[in-house]
Parts: structure tokens; C-alpha cells; sequence
């Protein structure tokens, strides 16, 4: 390994270690991400320079310049009347700097197929890292730590409610643990399958099923937007009729396990969880929907927002603020930016999914390269399903969505060398029923 895909492998598992450290001091995780984010890419950047067979072209690509222009946007925010700039600052990593550093840095450094292994294997560590803690908070009780934020920080009426204690691990809050959760279990699944070792295949479904018991006890009822979304995504991108059928035939079986019948309704992880097939039912969802049409009216004469960092009142002293909490990530991206920006900002990843999902379908040929790639973006799909009903879009989620759009834009490249290079890369089983004309025998 070259010390960029060090650099960059360290860059990612520092944004998980600032949420492990959380356990046991208090961590202003903007700041300090901020600071990681910079120093590590400059490190990269630098590293790159220097050497020869950097292709820099790789990361002028359509991620970039998509999120050129939302930074102009964000930069032309500063002009809203009602902008914080301390406010504005604080965002500007997760809302525009992080995006634009994947979409140019990871297709320039990740090269290989094991270097994407790589970027899963540093995630594992932490996710069985966030596991244990789960664990330990359900079975063993809170930390100092923890009591503080329930009882101290008003923690516990989000999460000690009618349903049960709702874990939240390292994280800020059940939700985020939640959903984080459900996106590993959703990549790790996915790739399990894609992975040539059998030992690999085995640890990363153990991952996986980390994954889904840590969205078991969060309680987080979004976290079910992340699962069926990967699952119906990666239906699409297969293009195996079998993969196609399996995939609905799941996705049906869950919906009809949780909708239609009230088996392990006893269990209050399984109660929460079917309640979100049921939202017109649930008071919260009920209240969250007469907010928004309130926020609607609101928003008429706000097109271009309330200000970057403002959709939650009380955080800053602004000139005006909005009166209903956003509840979710696009609805406070709608509100911060106005309509302009959510128009701009669901066209920009609307474009990347379908551009991602074409070069996956049709420019990779290798299987195993295309599933690995693909489980990042299904896990993004399932993210932005997950987006429309909960603030999902926390610390240290963006890093790892805004890496599996770039993954998708630098597996053509990956593909190109893997078929340049086939007996260095890749099983020549696996060559002769791809490329037969690649396999020679012994004595030709």
C-alpha cells in the first residue's frame, strides 16, 4: 500500500475514532472533524503531487463539478439576511467540504479492488467498536457519560419513552446510532457476497448482523427506509434475474411480516419497528405532518432559506428563526436553503445515483468489483429514503456516503486495470468464465 491509501485510510478510520473517543470525553466532533479533514487531505494531496503515476484527471469527474456548484451556492448563502456567519462556518464541512474532497480525492487514490476492502475492513473495526458499547449500555447500564446527556442534557425524553430505553452507543442520539447501524448492516451484507476469501465473507455477515442489532435497540424506526432501500437498489443494479426476484421477494416479505400481521409485537424492538409501516397511526408522525404544512407557509417568502445552520431554532441568535422543528434532513436542508437549494440539492444526487447506477451497470464488467461498489451505493439509497423522515445526515455519516458515490466514479478505472492486469488481480477461474480469451493453457 502507497502512503496516499494510507493517508486516506487513516483520514476515514479518524472520523470513527473521534465518535469512540466520545465514550469517555466530551468531543466537539465539528471541530475537530473539520481539522482531521483538512490536515489528512492536504497530507494526501501533497503525497499525490509527488508522485508520478497519479492520474489527476480521475478526479475531474461529474461528482466534482456537481459539488462545485452547490459550494457556490453555499458561499452565495452568505448573502441571506438572516445568515449566522458562526453558523455558516460550523456547516461548511459536512454540507460542502466533505463531498467535494471524496468526489476529487477518493477516485485519484483508491485503485484497487482491495483498497475498497480496506475502506471496509477500518469501518468494521468501529462498527463491532459501536456494538460493544450498545451491548454494554442494554445489559450493563449507562456511564456517567450517558446519564449526563439523559438526564442532565434532556436525553431521556427522546429516549427512555412508552416503548422502552431507545441505546444510542458512541452516538449523538439513538436515531443517528440507528441508522448508522443499518447502514453497515446494509454494506457488509452486500459485499459479503463479493468478497473472494471465505473467511472475509463469513466476518463481514457477522458485521452485518452487528449492524442489525444495533438498529434493533436503537429503536429507530428510519433505520427500516435504510434496509429496503438497499435492498431494492441493489435489485436494480445486478442485473441477475435471480438477485431481481430475491430482492422483491424479500422486500415483499418484510413489508407483509410488518404490516400485516402482529407477530413478535410483544418484543418492543419489533413493536417500534412496526409502527413505521403504520405512520398514520403514530401521534409523532401525525404531529410532524401539520409542521410541515405550518413550515410551508412559512417558507413561501423564504426562497433561499432561513440561512445555512438555522432550521433548528435556538442554536443561534438570528434575525428570524422557524418556529417548527425540521425533524428531518431534507426538510432542514429545504428549510436553510429555501426551495432553490432543495431543488439544487436533490438534483445533484439524483443526478449522481442514476450516473453511479449507469457506470455500474454498464461499465464494469467485473462482478466482484461491481458488487463491492455497489453495496456502497445501495446503502446511500437506502441513507436518502431514510433522509425524508429523520436527521440522518449526522456525524460521521456524510464521509461515508459522499466515499461510496465516489467508489462507484473510480470502479471504471479499477475495472480497466483489473482487465489489463488479470493474473495480478483477479482468480483465473473467475477470468475464464468472464474473458476466456484471457487463459491460456500451460503448453501454448
Amino acid at each position: 500500500m502507497t502512503n496516499r491509501n494510507t493517508t486516506f485510510h487513516i483520514l476515514l478510520a479518524a472520523q470513527f475514532a473521534l465518535i469512540a473517543v466520545s465514550m469517555l470525553v466530551n468531543v466537539k466532533t465539528g471541530l475537530f472533524s473539520m481539522v482531521l479533514i483538512l490536515l489528512l487531505t492536504t497530507v494526501c494531496l501533497i503525497q499525490l503531487s509527488n508522485g508520478k503515476s497519479t492520474e489527476w484527471k480521475r478526479g475531474q469527474n461529474i461528482m466534482t463539478w456537481l459539488f462545485i456548484v452547490w459550494l457556490l451556492y453555499y458561499i452565495m448563502e452568505i448573502m441571506n439576511p438572516n445568515c449566522v456567519l458562526e453558523a455558516w462556518n460550523i456547516n461548511i464541512t459536512p454540507y460542502a467540504l466533505i463531498p467535494l474532497i471524496c468526489a476529487f480525492v477518493v477516485p485519484v487514490v483508491i485503485r484497487t479492488r482491495k483498497d475498497i476492502e480496506l475502506l471496509l475492513l477500518v469501518w468494521s473495526v468501529f462498527v463491532i467498536i459501536f456494538t460493544l458499547k450498545g451491548y454494554w449500555q442494554k445489559n450493563h447500564g449507562f456511564s456517567t457519560k450517558d446519564l449526563y446527556f439523559l438526564h442532565v442534557l434532556g436525553g431521556a425524553r427522546t429516549h427512555i419513552i412508552w416503548s422502552g430505553i431507545r441505546y444510542f452507543s458512541c452516538f449523538s442520539d439513538a436515531a443517528n446510532y440507528g441508522v448508522h447501524s443499518a447502514m453497515a448492516a446494509v454494506t457488509f451484507s452486500i459485499s459479503a457476497f463479493f468478497i473472494d476469501s471465505k473467511w472475509k465473507r463469513i466476518y463481514f455477515l457477522f458485521i452485518a448482523l452487528c449492524g442489525i442489532y444495533g438498529m434493533g435497540i436503537s429503536g429507530t424506526r428510519s433505520a427500516m427506509g435504510v434496509l429496503m432501500g438497499g435492498m431494492l437498489m441493489i435489485t436494480i443494479i445486478a442485473k441477475n434475474w435471480k438477485a431481481l426476484l430475491g430482492g422483491i421477494f424479500i422486500s415483499i416479505g418484510i413489508f407483509v411480516f410488518f404490516y400485516y400481521t402482529n407477530i413478535g409485537s410483544g418484543n418492543q424492538y419489533i413493536h417500534k419497528m412496526r409502527s413505521s409501516f403504520h405512520p398514520t397511526e403514530d401521534a409523532s408522525y401525525l404531529v410532524r405532518v401539520e409542521n410541515r404544512q405550518r413550515m410551508k407557509e412559512l417558507m413561501a417568502r423564504k426562497p433561499i432559506g432561513y440561512g445555512i445552520g438555522l432550521a433548528k431554532a435556538g442554536n443561534f441568535d438570528s434575525k428570524e428563526q422557524m418556529p417548527y422543528p425540521p425533524d428531518s434532513w431534507l426538510i432542514a436542508v429545504w428549510v436553510e436553503t429555501g426551495i432553490v437549494g432543495l431543488i439544487l440539492y436533490l438534483a445533484i444526487h439524483g443526478t449522481l445515483f442514476a450516473w453511479c447506477s449507469w457506470l455500474l451497470m454498464f461499465k464494469v464488467r467485473n462482478k466482484n468489483l461491481r458488487g463491492l461498489a455497489a453495496a456502497w451505493l445501495c446503502m446511500n439509497a437506502g441513507l436518502f429514503i431514510a433522509a425524508y423522515v429523520n436527521d440522518v445526515m449526522q456525524y460521521p455519516n456524510q464521509l461515508t456516503v459522499y466515499t461510496g458515490f465516489a467508489l462507484c466514479l473510480a470502479a471504471p478505472y479499477i475495472d480497466k486495470h483489473i482487465s489489463e492486469e488479470p493474473e495480478e488481480n483477479e482468480d483465473p477461474e473467475e477470468i475464464e468464465k468472464q474473458e476466456p480469451h484471457l487463459i491460456k493453457e500451460p503448453n501454448e
